[in-house]
């Protein structure tokens, strides 16, 4: 497994202009996802997203851009791990931005220790947890901080609405004890009763345990129709198997961070014929195609799970951000990834030609759109975005995207449970 850095070293497409004399530049970029631990299974194919983002800069480069090294740290889905990656990157190797972390309490930790206390830029491609709008609110995160996902105030409601669709009127839920298992707990749990739902039981569990036999016979009493288990591959699997070993009904509902193949094959698809799930959705946009398109030919297939366009798109996010600032600072990069996603621009795509074309409308002093693969990318003034929630399921033994909850609709029910 990988727990040193990655040095991917390429020259950086796109980015800032600057002098011939000054051309053979470096400016490091640094990336903390969890390759290892709980979230490894998916965060090693999400990190393929933020690499297949530089090697499109890298086609897409100009002969007066610097090289770019993304300097990939491994945090083994551990918030103290992460926490002393990142502070390599920014003490020692000086990044301006970090593209990550995975775990929420990673990326929270991160960014109260390390990246708002030293104006670097955080961005990260799957924390979901509704704290960092909190923090947002409370200017606690100087407005260093951006996920190119939706919040879980977003998925608790699409998850509601997936339950009582599938006519669910009693839900238990086990959820991992770190800020994402209780930031979704909650607004699933205010959403579903809201809507007319009932959570049975509301049980936490922490991570790394033998067995949880204890919390899965607390969340079966009273006896529930379906089970929401928030948390991650690993322990996700242990619970799992103890509720069905224990006569709990085979009805799931699971999150983005049991969104894995892998997952449902261990707990056994036989098992897995009534499971639900949602996850951070895309709209459809000419840059998810091309996306796809580059994806498979530079790893393979596209594995079903979230999070990997949203990688893509925040490596992406910070080249243009430097390019548009003509520097290569956290505050810069701050100050323009809203000048690189303005509505009024020229929409810019996903893919080398099209990020040939953002630098040189930016060479031109015209504003730009990138629209994403992952999505608009329109932030608010806590680095948030409205996004689709994907239904996905087990069908005939493959996790696929069976169904959307729209932004509309998402909007809609937030409206109805305030």
């Amino acid at each position: 497994m990988l727990k040193k850095a990655l040095y991917i070293s390429t020259a950086l497409a796109g980015l800032f202009s600057l002098g011939s004399a000054q051309a053979a530049c470096t400016t490091t970029v640094g990336s903390v996802m969890s390759l290892t631990g709980s979230l490894g299974v998916l965060g090693q194919q999400i990190a393929k997203g933020a690499q297949l983002a530089i090697s499109d800069l890298n086609a897409a480069k100009t002969p007066k851009t610097c090289t770019l090294n993304l300097s990939l740290l491994d945090d083994q889905t551990s918030a103290s791990v992460g926490v002393d990656a990142a502070k390599k990157l920014v003490d020692v190797q000086h990044v301006p931005a970090i593209v990550g972390a995975l775990s929420s309490g990673v990326s929270a930790a991160i960014l109260t220790s390390v990246t708002t206390p030293s104006k670097v830029v955080l961005i990260s491609p799957a924390s979901t947890s509704p704290t960092f709008t909190e923090l947002g609110k409370k200017n606690k995160t100087g407005g260093y901080w951006f996920r190119t996902t939706p919040s879980d105030a977003l998925q608790g409601v699409a998850m509601a609405k997936v339950a009582l669709d599938a006519g669910y009127k009693k839900v238990a839920i086990l959820y991992l004890n770190n800020a994402y298992g209780k930031g979704l707990s909650d607004e699933f749990a205010h959403a579903f009763t809201k809507l007319g739902g009932t959570v049975t039981e509301n049980v936490v569990y922490n991570p790394s345990q033998p067995s949880y036999r204890s919390e899965v016979d607390k969340a079966l009493s009273p006896s529930p129709d379906a089970l929401l288990l928030i948390g991650y591959p690993g322990d996700g699997t242990t619970i799992a198997r103890e509720w069905i070993s224990s006569d709990g009904p085979q009805k799931f509902l699971f999150p983005d961070g049991l969104e894995s193949q892998d997952f449902a094959n261990d707990v056994g698809l036989q098992y897995m014929t009534h499971a639900q799930g949602t996850a951070a959705g895309s709209v459809t946009t000419p840059s998810l195609a091309t996306f796809k398109q580059e994806f498979q030919a530079k790893f393979g297939s596209l594995p079903t799970q979230a999070y990997i366009t949203n990688a893509y798109d925040g490596t992406v996010l910070v080249g243009l951000a430097m390019e548009y600032a003509g520097k290569a600072t956290g505050t810069a990069i701050r100050d323009s990834i809203r000048k690189v996603t303005d509505p009024k621009g020229e929409k810019i795509y996903a893919g080398v030609d099209q990020l040939k074309k953002a630098a040189k409308l930016i060479a031109e002093h015209k504003p730009i759109q990138y629209v994403g693969a992952s999505g608009p990318l329109q932030f608010d003034q806590y680095g948030d975005i409205n996004a689709p929630m994907v239904i996905w399921s087990v069908h005939d033994g493959k996790v696929e995207s069976t169904g959307m909850v729209t932004v509309d609709q998402i909007a809609a029910l937030r409206q109805k449970v305030q």
